[in-house]
């Protein structure tokens, strides 16, 4: 097997480290990144600014631009001729859930190779070690990139997702210290959640008015009669201790929109 690699948290993030050192035990890998964290940029093409490369020490190339060109780039001018499986971005830094996937570079960078027609999956962690210590926080990003070769391993998905074109497969793992603590695996549809407090007013060290915006949202409580087998949503699958699985579909035009907008007197 051959994959690609890319994320949204730069070429020394501890995500992209463990999610590389665990495909390398099972495949050829190659790594195209960005140089620093886009998180937030999307599917973002640089078409107005040239992109430059660099090759590191650790044989990973890093672009001076956001996850969706490294994706771009790599398979239409790096690697134009090798024929990669899948591409799979990540393990982001927190959680891409629900309507978060619209803004994420992780998101974004996999959307990409599926328009491109490369199979992909992008992977986050909860809550991202954010809490842990250093040592703790390798320890989490192992664990999540154990998960995902198991994914791999023990399942068919590979082959579903190179079925199902014009597909991300959205895999969030839980926030959680021991792989024993995962319950399973869950099929979800993304769910959605409103903003806490989307836009903070703040003033800078030079007392100008600016404005941070947030993408945090409400946890989502989940009482433990509630559960089950009948966990549908993301959000709800990670807070109950699943591995979430949304495939995601891009590049469709509802049949339902078209028959109502035609009705139209346009």
């Amino acid at each position: 097997m051959r994959f690609l690699i890319s994320n949204d948290d730069g070429m020394y993030a501890p995500g992209l480290l463990a999610l590389y050192q665990a495909l390398s035990a099972i495949a050829e890998v190659v790594v195209v990144v960005p140089m620093t964290e886009h998180s937030g940029c999307g599917s973002a093409l640089s078409i107005s600014t040239p992109l430059y490369t660099q090759q590191l020490d650790s044989g990973f190339i890093a672009v001076n631009g956001s996850p969706a060109d490294c994706v771009y780039l790599a398979l239409h001018e790096l690697y134009p001729d090798t024929q990669f499986d899948c591409v799979i971005t990540g393990i982001n830094s927190g959680a891409n859930l629900g309507q978060d996937v619209l803004f994420s570079g992780t998101f974004g960078a996999a959307l990409t190779a599926q328009l491109l027609g490369i199979p992909a999956i992008a992977t986050s962690l909860v809550g991202g070690g954010t809490k842990s210590s250093a040592q703790e926080q390798v320890s989490q990003y192992q664990l999540a990139a154990n998960e995902i070769i198991k994914l791999l391993i023990e399942t068919p998905i590979l082959d579903i997702c190179k079925n199902l074109p014009y597909h991300v497969l959205n895999v969030n793992i839980p926030d959680v210290h021991s792989a024993d603590d995962i319950k399973g695996r869950k099929i979800t549809s993304l769910g959605h959640k409103q903003m806490v407090r989307p836009v903070h007013q703040v003033v800078d060290p030079r007392g100008r008015e600016a404005y941070w915006l947030s993408l945090r949202k409400q946890p989502c409580e989940m009482p433990m009669d509630k559960q089950s087998e009948s966990l549908q949503t993301d959000d709800q699958a990670v807070a109950a201790g699943y591995i979430s699985l949304s495939p995601v579909r891009l590049h469709h035009t509802p049949t339902a929109a078209l028959n109502a907008l035609s009705e139209l007197a346009l």
